[in-house]
């Protein structure tokens, strides 16, 4: 196993070392818990969004709703509608 030696603030030590102690376990493996847990978590938006997809419809392209853009429409303009 490796050693990593960082830099934290005394409120985040505080934190871990309480954590450690209510779990009853070493320092170590409470701060080795936290990366994995940290490590493993998927926020990326498309994670967060993805039980929506579909919930919503619309226009593919936001930008062409009239009224909103007025230039749109004029640099569209000769190009064939989708939809």
């Amino acid at each position: 196993m490796k050693t990593v030696t960082i830099k934290i603030p005394d409120s985040m030590d505080q934190k871990l070392r309480k954590r450690a102690a209510a779990q009853k376990e070493g320092f170590s493996e409470t701060v080795r818990r936290a990366l994995a847990k940290e490590l493993d978590s998927s926020t990326d938006f498309a994670s967060l969004a993805a039980p929506y997809r579909g919930m919503f419809h619309g226009p593919a392209d936001l930008s062409m709703r009239e009224g909103i853009c007025p230039s749109a429409r004029s640099l569209t303009r000769g190009r064939s509608s989708v939809g």
